[in-house]
């Protein structure tokens, strides 16, 4: 998450991002993060994401660093779309990147004649993978547009008088956007955006930690054991008692109908 800064105000966003922000990562401090991280795992998958990442002003910087640590992963790339009439160029610059899913989550019509000219001026091949349908173009580049109609809240209540959901984990997770979304700040890796982000947002509000002791997880870092690694792996794509903390499929008041709620900020 090169920055939690957001130019929409999207309610029950995963990240806390509907909140205001300041400030980006800059590249040296994700370039030392990634360094110290590949003496200790393989990464095969790196997304670059927000917030809106086109807001960080080093966002260059972070595709073209991430791609000469890491030559031969796939690099995914992830906006809402808003920004991009300031950047025609930057399929071009994805393709010359290579092996690059660039998606838009278009949560406005903002990127809609950008789409469109897209796929009108580039040569891209249909394709379908993992159950998602993507535009297939030159050096491995990947074009994917998603629309979600919902969000679905991680909390009860507001910010203010949030609480967690109690959920059980299992079914939760079933219910979760995140089931293979790690999370890289600050150094460490979390197993969601949500994991990783709860204890600053509770400290933000001001909340007592108590309530929330099963689900706050201080993720592990570069210098975790063998044994910490190793769990953390063998849970990738799993339940954990964290999970807890959101709704499942049940829950139908914690489901927000997305067009209905986006706003500008």
């Amino acid at each position: 998450m090169i920055t939690q800064v957001c130019n929409l105000n999207c309610a029950g966003c995963t990240n806390y991002s509907d909140l205001d922000h300041k400030g980006y990562v800059t590249w040296e401090d994700g370039k030392q993060q990634l360094e110290s991280w590949l003496e200790r795992i393989n990464i095969p998958d790196f997304g670059i994401m927000g917030g809106e990442p086109l807001i960080n002003p080093q966002w260059r910087r972070w595709l073209y660093g991430v791609r000469e640590l890491l030559p031969d992963s796939q690099i995914r790339f992830t906006t809402n779309g808003v920004l991009l009439r300031k950047y025609p160029d930057i399929v071009d610059e994805m393709i010359e990147v290579g092996n690059v899913v660039f998606k838009i989550t278009a949560h406005t019509t903002d990127a809609n004649q950008f789409i469109g000219k897209t796929l009108a001026t580039h040569q891209f091949e249909q394709v379908k993978e993992y159950g998602i349908m993507r535009w297939k173009g030159k050096n491995n580049m990947r074009f994917q547009v998603n629309r979600p109609e919902h969000f679905v809240k991680t909390y009860r209540g507001t910010y203010e008088t949030m609480r967690p959901h109690y959920s059980v984990p299992e079914l939760a997770f079933d219910n979760c956007c995140q089931q293979t979304c790690p999370l890289l700040y600050k150094g460490r890796i979390y197993k969601c955006s949500t994991a990783g982000l709860l204890r600053e947002t509770l400290e933000r509000f001001n909340h007592p930690l108590a309530e929330w002791q099963d689900y706050l997880h201080d993720g592990i870092e570069p210098n975790s054991s063998d044994v910490e690694l190793d769990m953390f792996i063998a849970n990738f794509g799993q339940p954990a008692t964290i999970c807890g903390q959101c709704p499942t499929a049940d829950n139908h008041e914690s489901v927000i109908i997305h067009a209905d709620t986006v706003l500008y900020k």
